[in-house]
């Protein structure tokens, strides 16, 4: 951590990954084989309120209060800590995102690209790791080993450094 860094007030950033029971989980699963279909973002102290995209667009979840039908056990959580200032970066991001909810859709054929490997980047278009990894790399939280638009849910787990402290892994986080 820089000195600069190490001044600052810590916060944390939390990533869920999770699983559904779906047939397009069941395929992201299989095609990936690895165990997370989903991933979301939450800078919530209290990890009440994530934010990711799925087949309705830009959504905030709030897995404590509601738990899907269709997700199935074995969630995990990534927490990582982050300096005040980067965690404002990330906020922003959000909030923009928030704010400008209606521009954005779920990319399906950036999902299929994904899988075949081939990066890409459309405008106001993103999948659940796609989203999470560029808010991460675009703050500079994390050092990504390959472009945002390349990364399967349970790729964050092992596939991205985080750059302030070691990732805190919970497993049922959530």
């Amino acid at each position: 951590m820089t000195a600069e860094a190490e001044k600052e007030r810590i916060k944390t950033v939390t990533i869920l990954l999770t699983r559904y029971s779906t047939l397009f989980s069941r395929f992201i699963c299989g095609i990936s084989k690895n165990h997370y279909s989903h991933a979301a973002i939450s800078i919530d102290g209290n990890e009440e309120l994530f934010y990711s995209f799925n087949c309705k667009g830009f959504v905030v979840e709030k897995p404590k209060k509601r738990k899907p039908r269709t997700q199935r056990a074995g969630s995990i959580c990534i927490r990582m800590q982050v300096p005040e200032s980067t965690y404002a970066l990330i906020k922003e991001e959000l909030d923009y995102f928030l704010e400008h909810r209606e521009r954005y859709a779920f990319s399906r054929l950036g999902v299929a690209l994904c899988v075949l490997h081939i990066p890409h980047k459309f405008k106001n278009r993103y999948f659940c790791s796609q989203f999470v990894a560029e808010i991460l790399a675009r703050a500079g939280a994390v050092e990504l080993e390959k472009k945002e638009s390349l990364y399967m849910p349970g790729q964050l787990l092992d596939r991205m450094k985080s750059v302030y402290s070691e990732k805190q892994i919970i497993v049922d986080g959530i």
